[in-house]
């Protein structure tokens, strides 16, 4: 059968009450680092990639460090959709607050390194987190650091 067809709704997918949002965000971008789901950043070269590859060792430009992954690809799939899902149905104010907190958990940049790729404060990077953590996690019933639940 078709893939996308069996493919559950992300919201049932997975046991989002298990873990923190945080901790499901993380765990994504732990993924996407393992095993070719996404492509490194910054290797120095095809034939290092391949001797990396080999070793277990991604080189890329992460500013902070990665998780062990978790989690199998289905459970990855549930957190693909569900950003998938949040960028197509909010506006672009909250669409910036989920790119800040995409850039933190997922791309694991700091949020020195996302003010100034983004042209904002890192006053701003903090409180643009907070608030698409906070939207994420309302909308969704997820549970979350920030707010305890």
């Amino acid at each position: 059968m078709n893939a996308a067809i069996d493919r559950k709704h992300f919201l049932q997918a997975i046991n989002w009450a298990e873990r923190p949002i945080e901790w499901h965000l993380e765990q994504y971008g732990s993924w996407l680092l393992v095993d070719e789901n996404y492509v490194c950043l910054g290797a120095s070269s095809v034939l290092g990639h391949l001797i990396d590859t080999v070793n277990g060792v991604c080189i890329d430009k992460r500013e902070r460090i990665a998780p062990v992954c978790k989690i199998k690809d289905a459970h990855a799939d549930a957190v693909a959709d569900m950003l998938t899902a949040l960028f197509k149905d909010e506006n672009s104010k909250v669409q910036q607050w989920f790119k800040v907190v995409v850039m933190f958990y997922v791309e694991f940049k700091s949020e020195a390194t996302i003010a100034r790729k983004l042209g904002i404060s890192e006053f701003t990077v903090a409180r643009n987190k907070m608030l698409g953590l906070v939207r994420l996690a309302t909308r969704y019933q997820f549970r979350c650091r920030i707010i305890g639940a």
